[in-house]
């Protein structure tokens, strides 16, 4: 299931091998990046016009149910990456894939993990000390021990116009559906990026 810098290259001719990264890291300053934006006043996942999953109208398939007790299959992460493209659209955000394939988990055992298992949600928030990006990178640790080869990682994002802001959140491929969900540590809600009114800065998988 894995696949190799040339077959990325084929769906996305931009694409870059690690070993080719760092060459191009040799000579180079690195590029030290400062969130100089506040975080929003709200999780945006709260806007108007967000489409946030409902789990009361959208039940846990019987089959999704009877696979959480077997073996579960491998997806190719190119797949990962083409849901990716689709859920954030063009741009010029940086997406690092660490692995050539995922593991298949849903939506629905993601959620009752949180749920059940989980309580990044219940943290304080802290400006500086534990905010967005604390809440994002403890959420990917703690989902990423309990489920070995989930595609499961952090987005940074912001507005395409002003007033500006900074948020970092997860990002979840979900195999059932084949898409991508930002899930928002601070509360638990899983929802659609917004492509019409934000940017994607960088995806870290």
């Amino acid at each position: 299931m894995y696949f190799n810098i040339d077959d990325l290259k084929k769906e996305f001719p931009s694409a870059q091998s690690m070993e080719d990264y760092i060459k191009l890291l040799e000579e180079k300053e690195p590029l030290v990046i400062l969130r100089d934006y506040d975080e929003p006043t709200e999780p945006p996942c709260m806007n108007e016009g967000i489409e946030i999953f409902d789990f009361d109208k959208n039940p846990q398939p019987m089959d999704d149910i009877s696979r959480a007790f077997g073996t579960k299959d491998n997806i190719p992460g190119i797949n990962v990456v083409k849901a990716i493209k689709s859920a954030l659209g063009p741009g010029n955000y940086c997406l690092h894939i660490s692995d050539g394939s995922y593991t298949e988990y849903s939506i629905w055992e993601l959620k009752e993990y949180m749920r059940n298992f989980d309580s990044t949600d219940l943290r304080v928030w802290i400006a500086e000390v534990f905010d967005c990006d604390d809440f994002s990178q403890v959420l990917q640790g703690n989902v990423n021990g309990f489920f070995p080869g989930i595609a499961f990682g952090t987005i940074w994002y912001g507005p395409r116009k002003p007033p500006w802001w900074g948020h970092s959140v997860n990002i979840f491929y979900s195999y059932t559906d084949k898409k991508v969900y930002l899930v928002e540590p601070q509360s638990d809600k899983f929802y659609l990026f917004d492509k019409k009114n934000w940017v994607p800065w960088m995806v870290i998988l």
